[in-house]
């Protein structure tokens, strides 16, 4: 097991939850590396339970929870096969044919795991309103299977949730302004027309389920008739019923498009069943522009509202409702910083690596399109980013999959920090390549250069963001305190020192210069914004 795992706060939000419990504190302290590797599967192991039972969850009942259990357990493997199925080094799995290493699994799971679930992991409409784009995209991520069904040729098939939220992130259905267009663009009659009569065979099944779709295809009169339910004057006001209708019967259309990449349509009849398994989420998924004021503020009913979802991110390695409590502990030894930017800085990190992990996997359904969107940004996404690679004019190709951007990515471990004020700064070739500050730079390039609200949430102040970020993706060990003034103050001190010789390297050797630019270009934006 990694140090840098050993120091994250999910150990912290464990200790909270078994403060009387000496038994589960032993195997906290004891089997790190065994809950720590089991945890995303259990997470992902609950999203499963709920497809398999066709329930919507807003908490897990302490009375189901030996149910959950085993049926985790049960599907073990499977779980771990889609949750890593992509992943380059995946963490080591349990060996469940052991009965010892059985047991021990089946009590934390039951034990530890889902009551941290239960504890950080349902979302109130107040607590999740500035995340609902991230957690759409994060949910396309979630919902991509079913392991608890297969299709004639033994492939797992895709959830019943998938087509539709992957739907909402294609057509970004949050933003009003061009959304018909975007309709348009993305769902055009001759490549839904060639898709459904090229590649694989259709089954039986799937033919008498899409004939309907099929001919409003082809009918001119009627496919501009539902073109125009999401024109702004409709689309404003449809209630959220009919808005919900007339994106299931986009759904329908998105399965044609995704003919060749899934193996087998599902189902998904008149959506009614869809709708009562997503119905908690859709308030802010579908109906936001009406349940939010001016302010930006949930209306009472709505604010009110005593419903819990689940969230689609696991809150594993950054959860600020565990490491809020956690700074508290640490009393005035603690780095002064403000609760409100550190809120914004943790959604800004969930809502960048949501859409970027959702940009790749779009991209590999629908290459066409994200290299058109691509191709306005190239600088960004090959030159800064460099998550893509042009193979030739305007088109690309990923440079990564997936799975393989990940928030623990950019973990920084205390030996990484010290490295830093160990030393004093010298130059920028001798401190670019130190993993604190690499890791630093590059979630700064990731957070600037796709969330352009980023600069001016930290009101132009490269040091707030700095600061969040060592805050939230830093050391949280429980016996002493690595976020205090003195180190932060050393820490940024060098990191601009950086910024600068980067600067004058851009002067002086442009082509040496490039060598930094994936982490260094945005954040010296930033310092420089207010001179």
């Amino acid at each position: 097991m990694r140090e840098i795992d050993k120091q994250s706060i999910f150990w912290y939000g464990l200790h909270n939850l078994v403060q009387e419990n000496a038994q589960l504190k032993y195997y906290i302290t004891t089997q790190k590396e065994l809950i720590y590797n089991l945890y995303p599967v259990v997470y992902l192991g609950v999203i499963q339970y709920s497809l398999y039972r066709g329930i919507v969850l807003t908490e897990i009942p302490l009375e189901d929870s030996n149910l959950y259990t085993d049926y985790i357990l049960e599907r073990y493997d499977e779980i771990y096969k889609i949750r890593y199925r992509f992943v380059k080094e995946k963490p080591k799995k349990a060996n469940l044919k052991d009965e010892e290493t059985y047991e021990l699994c089946k009590e934390i799971i039951s034990n530890l795991l889902l009551p941290y679930i239960n504890e950080y992991c349902f979302r109130s409409y107040d607590m999740w309103k500035n995340l609902s784009q991230a957690y759409i995209r994060e949910c396309v991520i979630n919902y991509e299977y079913d392991i608890n069904h297969k299709s004639d040729d033994g492939r797992i098939k895709t959830s019943l949730l998938y087509p539709f939220v992957f739907t909402l992130s294609l057509i970004v259905v949050q933003e009003k302004q061009g959304l018909y267009q975007r309709v348009e663009k993305c769902y055009q009659k001759e490549v839904l027309l060639r898709k459904f009569n090229s590649g694989r065979e259709w089954r039986e099944k799937e033919l008498d389920y899409l004939n309907e779709t099929y001919e409003l295809i082809q009918n001119d009169e009627e496919w501009l008739l539902f073109l125009s339910n999401f024109s702004s004057s409709k689309w404003d006001n449809f209630d959220m019923k009919e808005r919900f209708k007339a994106l299931f019967q986009l759904a329908k259309l998105t399965t044609i498009l995704m003919k060749d990449e899934i193996s087998a349509v599902t189902m998904l009849d008149d959506g009614e069943e869809l709708f009562d398994q997503v119905k908690n989420y859709l308030p802010l998924f579908i109906y936001h522009d009406k349940i939010l004021n001016e302010k930006n503020e949930l209306k009472r009913d709505i604010k009110k509202s005593q419903i819990k979802i689940l969230s689609p991110f696991a809150n594993q390695n950054i959860n600020i409702e565990v490491l809020i409590p956690y700074i508290i502990s640490k009393k005035d030894r603690f780095v002064e910083y403000s609760q409100e930017s550190l809120f914004k800085t943790s959604e800004i990190i969930y809502t960048v690596l949501a859409k970027l992990r959702l940009v790749l996997l779009i991209h590999e359904y629908l290459p066409n399109l994200i290299d058109s969107r691509i191709y306005p940004n190239k600088k960004l996404y090959v030159e800064v980013l460099n998550l893509f690679e042009e193979i030739k004019e305007g088109k690309f190709k990923r440079k990564l999959d997936v799975e393989n951007l990940l928030e623990s990515d950019f973990l920084i471990s205390e030996d990484e920090i010290n490295e830093i004020i160990e030393n004093e700064y010298t130059n920028i070739d001798d401190f670019y390549n130190k993993a604190c500050f690499y890791k630093v730079g590059r979630i700064m390039s990731l957070l600037l250069g796709v969330e352009n609200t980023t600069a001016k949430k930290m009101n132009y102040d490269l040091s707030e963001l700095f600061k969040n970020i060592i805050i939230i993706l830093g050391p949280h060990p429980l016996d002493h305190t690595v976020q205090t003034t003195e180190t932060l103050k050393k820490l940024y001190s060098s990191f601009e020192l950086m910024c600068n010789d980067y600067e004058k390297l851009m002067n002086k050797d442009i082509t040496k210069s490039k060598q930094y630019i994936s982490n260094l270009e945005l954040p010296l934006k930033l310092l420089r914004w207010k001179k």
